[in-house]
């Protein structure tokens, strides 16, 4: 026998319908940006969360050709359509960048600052890496901070897109005006 349970829902579509936070424009907003991304669960959790969190663009930094774009839309939802993004190759990423963006990368290097004690530029990229290996020292050598999120428990790394949702809503966080 099945209990006597309220079968409604709550709607994340009508709880946000009416507010409009402002945190930036969109020449200001955050541009997320994954080098060697492939996975096409990933790419598109990728997506979404940018859509959540507004972001300019996504820039997928990639010499493959080959993706599962079916997979890709299916978890990316309605920011499949809504969201400026694109694969690029890894030679041409940064011209996809205004100048006066600063990059900072998540990454465990001896020069990483904890990503709570960061002070956020106005304008940033936030770059993640490859699933298996993270991101490469060209990448890391032009960026303007590495940061890391502290690992307290036995496992000692974070999947691609928890480490992007962490640092992106960290930014949002951080431009709260409680």
């Amino acid at each position: 026998m099945k209990p006597d349970i309220n079968i409604e829902h709550t709607s994340s579509q009508s709880f946000f319908e009416n507010i409009d936070y402002q945190l930036w424009s969109k020449d200001d907003a955050p541009i997320l940006v994954g080098i060697g991304i492939r996975a096409p669960e990933n790419i598109g959790a990728m997506i979404r969360l940018a859509g959540n969190v507004g972001c300019r663009k996504v820039l997928f930094v990639d010499e493959e050709e080959n993706h599962n774009l079916q997979k890709v839309k299916k978890v990316a939802t309605t920011a499949y359509k809504k969201v400026d993004w694109q694969f690029v190759k890894y030679r041409e990423w940064k011209s996809f960048i205004p100048s006066d963006y600063t990059f900072i990368a998540m990454e465990t290097t001896s020069d990483s600052e904890l990503i709570y004690n960061v002070s956020w530029p106005d304008k940033t990229v936030f770059i993640v890496g490859d699933e298996r290996y993270g991101i490469d020292m060209d990448t890391l050598s032009v960026s303007d901070k590495k940061v890391y999120v502290p690992m307290i428990g036995s496992v000692k790394s974070l999947n691609v897109v928890q480490a992007s949702a962490i640092g992106l809503f960290e930014l949002v966080r951080t431009r709260f005006k409680y």
